[in-house]
Order: structure tokens, then C-alpha cells, then sequence
């Protein structure tokens, strides 16, 4: 009997998982994924990097660049914006501003996000770009500028262009890039009503409202596109950016993407900064804060290095000053490095030159690299030493002067042991974003991490 409602429950398991399987490839339009909005690292994928129409996601860019113009000051929010008869002529979904007429800044934000006016994204282009073509150019550099390699954008709103395309990685990567450097703008995609003109717009992401922890993104469709959505959610401090592409309803979709923030978020548990929940060390507390310096900028960084307590011993300053593939040496950094991030409570960047450790090295020739310049995150690895050697083969492929960058290793510390994360250093903005469009799988990490 039992072994009848054994065979029963494993056949309803095999069939349901072969169904969602089948499902998920017999729609073509369908595609997602779910990252960690802090380090970039993919939880969850699927077809995530094929070329698909992202409808009003588009908006997403339109926004940015909205929001570039007022970091610099060119546009204000209550500005007004000018709408052409070009703008006005839009399909809905719309406003039904008339040619001629005005809105300001700030509602043309709150129309996008909360009515996805396709008549608002046409005048915010003009506004910018000049014209709605030029302007589409202008979200085309700006996309391969953050690392969005396979998307091409021919208009503002997202209508039905064979041409323009993206991915649901690239809308994971440009949803991360607006959440990390536009913090203040992005609480606008959390706007879930809207009055304008004595009429009432609600949000068309409904599950905002519905799904704990979760604060925007945007909707996007088309007939070409099905139904799509890039959402973010935070739980217990940890964010998770989720996308999905295809959807045949808004109700399945947002049935779908509630299952895979779900499924995100117990992931993401697995992957945590390091605090102080594992023992620490109970001798050379000195050293120890000594080892932490390396991770701050400072003009005396060499000068608190050299004045280390001379109990510390030539050994371990050379390993954590210099790299090394020897494995039992990879064991000592990583033993050091996990004391340093339990030790500190926080998350921890050690540099690591690419020099093979010498026995007769100078033992004050130590360097402090300036972790405040961008970097650019290669990968998260089970050892220093595999982490160490994926960053100097990546050296090897890149053009100059992104090759004089320096490697860097954050540890983290995840329920099932340690990770390392590989990093490189000394970009600027620009030039970390370049050398992830040249490598094309890799994610640029502002200064503050």
C-alpha cells in the first residue's frame, strides 16, 4: 500500500516537472532569470540570454537617461516637457497629452511607471535626444556602456520593432544598475498610483502590492513579446532582482514570478556576508585589525602596514601581500581571509598582485591598492586558489590599459562553506564597464562595495 503511494507521488513528481520542462520550451518568447542585486551572482536562469522583444521594459532606459539629465542638472522635475504631434499620434497604452501641450518632469516619471504611457516615453525622448530616433541611440550606447552586450533599442516605449531586442539577463544587469546607482529615482517604481488631471492610473505591476518585500520594477507588453516583468524584492536585508520574458497572461506571469522570488530568496540565504556568528580568533586581535587596514584606502596604508606587531612574522604578511598557486600556502590565505571578514563584521576586499611568493621577498615591499576605484566582478569560487588563478588568466585577455588592473578576492561566508570572489580594480566607471563589455560574462561593482 505504502509502496503504491510512493510509486503514485513519485510519478505525479516526474510528470508535473516534465510538464513546466515542456512548457518552458514550447514557448518560444520565454526567458528568465534571478540574481542577487548586491554581488551580481545568477541564482536561477533559463534561456536567459536569448534575443527577445522586452515591450515597455524599454522604459526602463527611457527613465535612466531621464534620471542622468537631472543628476546633471540639465532637467529638473518640474520642468516642463514639450509634446509633439509625433508623441501625441502614440497607440496606447497613453495619457492623451494633445500636441502642443505640457507635462512636468516629474509626472512624465510617474506616468511611465504607473501607466506605461507610450505618448510620455515619445516627449521625454524629444525632450533629451532631440528626436525619438536619436534619443534610441543614445539608450544603445548607454546600454552597452553597463554591459547589456545583446540589447539593441530603436524607440522609447517599447512598441513592436523587429530590430529592437534584448535579454533577460541585460534587464536583470540594467534593472541593477538603476537599484545601485539611482537609489532616491528608483523608489519611483514603487509608485503604485497615479492622478493626473483628475484621473486615476494604478500600477500594472499588480503583484507588487501583493508579493512581501517586493518595491518595483516595471511590466512590459506586446503581442510579439508576451507578457514580461523585471521585479525586485528585499527580505531580511538581501535584494533580489527577477525578470521573466513571455508570460501568456499577466496572471500566470506574475504567478510564475512570484515562484521564482520564492525560489530566489531561499537561494540567496545560502549566500551571506560574513558577521560575526562564527567564532573569533582569540589571540593577536592586533593583528587581525592589521590584516583589516588592507582593505581601506589611506595616504599611511604603507605606513601601518611596516608598523605591523613584529610578532606576526615574515610568512603571512608575504602570503596575504602577494599571490600564490601552491595549494597548502591558498589554504593559509583562506584560513586568514575568513578570520579577517568574521573579525571586522563586514564584507572584506584583500589584494592579491600576481607574483609568486619569494622566500627572500622584502618584507616591508607590501602595496595598498586604492579600493575605491570601480572594479569589475569576475566570479565566485570554492577556493582562493582556483578564484587567484581565474583572475590572472582573465589579465591575460585584456586589451591595455585594462590589463595593468589590479586582482582582487572578497570572501563571503554561505551556509555550506566559504566563497571567493574574484574581482580586478583600479577602473573608473568607464573603463569597468568597457572591460566587461570585452569579456562580455562579467558584472562592474561601484566603489562603496
Amino acid at each position: 500500500m505504502m509502496f503504491g503511494r510512493f510509486l503514485t507521488l513519485l510519478f505525479t513528481f516526474v510528470f508535473v516537472c516534465t510538464f513546466h520542462s515542456s512548457e518552458a520550451q514550447a514557448n518560444r518568447k520565454y526567458a528568465s532569470i534571478i540574481i542577487d542585486a548586491e554581488t551580481g551572482i545568477v541564482l536561477e536562469q533559463q534561456y536567459a540570454d536569448k534575443h527577445l522583444h522586452p515591450a515597455s521594459l524599454t522604459k526602463i532606459m527611457t527613465l535612466l537617461l531621464l534620471f542622468e539629465e537631472i543628476e546633471k542638472d540639465r532637467v529638473g522635475f518640474n520642468d516642463r516637457i514639450r509634446v509633439s504631434r509625433h508623441a501625441a499620434n502614440m497607440v496606447p497604452s497613453k495619457l492623451g497629452l494633445k500636441a502642443g501641450s505640457s507635462i512636468r518632469v516629474k509626472d512624465a516619471i510617474n506616468a511611465l511607471v504607473t501607466k506605461s504611457a507610450n505618448d510620455v516615453a515619445v516627449a521625454i525622448a524629444e525632450k533629451i535626444g532631440g528626436s525619438e530616433k536619436s534619443f534610441a541611440r543614445m539608450m544603445t550606447r548607454k546600454a552597452r556602456d553597463i554591459g547589456m552586450s545583446n540589447t539593441t533599442f530603436r524607440n522609447a516605449s517599447g512598441l513592436h520593432d523587429r530590430r529592437q531586442v534584448s535579454t533577460a539577463r541585460d534587464m536583470a544587469k540594467l534593472a541593477r544598475y538603476v537599484i545601485r546607482n539611482y537609489p532616491q529615482e528608483y523608489k519611483f517604481f514603487s509608485l503604485q498610483k497615479f492622478t493626473y488631471a483628475g484621473k486615476t492610473y494604478r500600477n500594472h505591476n499588480r503583484l507588487m502590492g501583493k508579493y512581501k518585500g517586493m518595491d518595483g520594477m516595471k511590466t512590459g507588453y506586446i503581442s510579439a513579446a508576451g507578457f514580461n516583468l523585471v521585479a525586485s524584492a528585499v527580505r531580511n536585508d538581501r535584494r533580489i532582482i527577477a525578470v521573466v520574458f513571455g508570460g501568456r497572461t499577466s496572471r500566470s506571469r506574475n504567478a510564475h514570478m512570484e515562484v521564482l522570488l520564492n525560489r530566489g530568496f531561499r537561494k540567496i540565504n545560502d549566500i551571506r556576508i560574513a558577521k560575526a556568528d562564527i567564532p573569533l580568533p582569540p589571540r593577536k586581535p592586533v593583528f587581525l585589525n592589521a590584516l583589516a587596514a588592507l582593505s581601506k584606502v589611506s595616504e599611511h596604508g604603507s605606513k601601518q602596514i611596516a608598523s605591523m606587531n613584529t610578532e606576526i612574522g615574515m610568512g603571512f604578511r608575504e602570503l596575504i601581500g602577494q599571490g600564490d598557486f601552491d595549494v597548502r600556502l591558498a589554504k593559509r590565505i583562506e584560513t586568514g581571509l575568513m578570520a579577517i571578514s568574521a573579525h571586522t563584521k563586514k564584507n572584506l576586499t584583500v589584494p592579491f598582485p600576481a607574483q609568486k611568493i619569494s622566500q627572500h621577498s622584502n618584507r616591508n615591499s607590501m602595496q595598498v591598492y586604492n579600493v575605491k576605484n570601480w572594479s569589475i566582478q569576475i566570479g565566485a569560487y570554492k577556493s582562493r586558489a582556483q578564484t587567484d588563478k581565474v583572475l590572472h588568466a582573465i589579465l591575460t585577455k585584456l586589451p591595455s590599459p585594462y590589463s595593468k588592473a589590479q586582482p582582487l578576492i572578497a570572501p563571503l561566508k554561505t551556509r555550506s562553506g566559504w566563497i571567493f570572489r574574484g574581482r580586478l580594480t583600479g577602473f573608473s566607471e568607464k573603463q569597468a564597464y568597457a572591460a566587461c563589455r570585452h569579456l562580455k560574462d562579467c558584472l562592474p561593482v561601484a566603489p562603496r562595495n
